[in-house]
């Protein structure tokens, strides 16, 4: 039985019926008492019993002259055949219309992969799903990096560095590819506040640029910020270990559990872009909003990092496109942000 254990996964029937029964066919939902005979690692006979007497019969069948004729018309059996049956009518080589039936049982193709995993006794086929969806939320700091340095503290547009803060939200999809490898696709909306260090910053928009000036009024400065919202979408390719010590699809299975990394471009759009500035004048505390787009570029590209180390997840990203258009008269910036990703079901 070597060759069926390797090439065929199947469920033998043996059926021990008179000629009318098996003319009428089993039911699909049998009333008989069933016994299974179980041997090797994952095969078995199945005896369907109508009743106790037919129990008693079983000792006039040649039941080792039924296996030996079964290995060798299976043998012969290809890949195309689905049932294979052997009837003997006449009773000289098992007993009067005898008929063995075996069923070869295709897998289903349902789109489903299927993580095996074998024990002793069985195969267990358990199915997981090779997409997950989830909502994060984004919550970090930013600043500018000018000629790859930060903006020296005497600088109008430099940020104050823990006044100035980043959030963006929305849905991540992740997908295994293939091993540990998967792709962490998402959507959101991204808030950047930059506040400036200097809370008598203020953005001059002419006909000839932009351009950061000091204001001169007399009253008492308290901040001065500056925020955009963009619409973004990221693609990012991400290794997953350390789940468990099994390779292939158990990595994805146990993505949440390990270490995780990777990084790729992420690209938003800017919808929405304002100046707020706080000061107090005569005891009074005044907020002025301008809401425009100060030259600022619409689109915005980069690439972010991701690490993630069991229930936490860390990310930077770094704009590589200038923050204000050409020839602006803007001074060259370009945004980072950095912090943690809480991820949500």
């Amino acid at each position: 039985m070597t060759h069926f254990h390797k090439s065929l996964f199947i469920g033998l029937l043996i059926a021990f019926l008179s000629t009318s029964t098996f003319a009428s066919g089993l039911n699909s939902t049998p009333e008989q008492d069933t016994v299974i005979i179980k041997f090797g690692k994952n095969s078995q006979i199945i005896l369907y019993i109508d009743n106790k007497k037919d129990l008693e019969k079983i000792s006039q069948y040649d039941i080792n002259k039924m296996l030996k004729d079964l290995n060798m018309s299976i043998s012969e059996m290809d890949d195309s055949s689905k049932v294979l049956t052997i009837e003997d009518e006449t009773g000289s080589k098992y007993l009067k219309d005898t008929t063995i039936s075996i069923t070869k049982i295709e897998p289903k193709n349902d789109g489903v992969e299927w993580d095996i995993k074998k024990d002793k006794d069985t195969k267990k086929h358990t199915p997981y799903n090779r997409s997950r969806s989830y909502f994060i939320i984004d919550i970090g700091l930013d600043n500018f990096l000018e000629n790859d340095n930060f903006p020296s503290g005497n600088e109008l547009h430099a940020l104050n560095p823990i006044g100035s803060w980043y959030w963006a939200m929305g849905p991540s999809y992740r997908t295994h590819l293939l091993g540990p490898l998967y792709i962490d696709l998402g959507m959101n909306a991204a808030l950047n506040i930059h506040r400036f260090d200097n809370a008598k910053t203020r953005l001059s928009t002419t006909p000839s640029g932009i351009s950061f000036i000091e204001d001169a009024s007399n009253v008492t400065y308290l901040k001065s910020k500056l925020a955009t919202w963009h619409i973004q979408a990221k693609a990012i390719p991400m290794f997953a270990f350390g789940g468990q010590k099994n390779i292939g699809i158990r990595y994805w299975k146990h993505v949440d559990k390990g270490v995780r990394f990777g990084a790729g471009p992420y690209a938003g759009y800017r919808i929405w872009s304002r100046a707020k500035y706080i000061y107090e004048d005569n005891g009074d505390k005044k907020k002025d909003k301008d809401v425009s787009n100060f030259l600022l570029n619409d689109l915005r590209y980069g690439v972010r990092g991701q690490f993630g180390f069991k229930g936490f997840d860390f990310f930077v990203e770094y704009d590589l496109n200038e923050m204000f258009q050409a020839n602006s008269g803007a001074p060259a910036l370009q945004r980072m942000q950095f912090g943690i990703t809480l991820v949500g079901d």
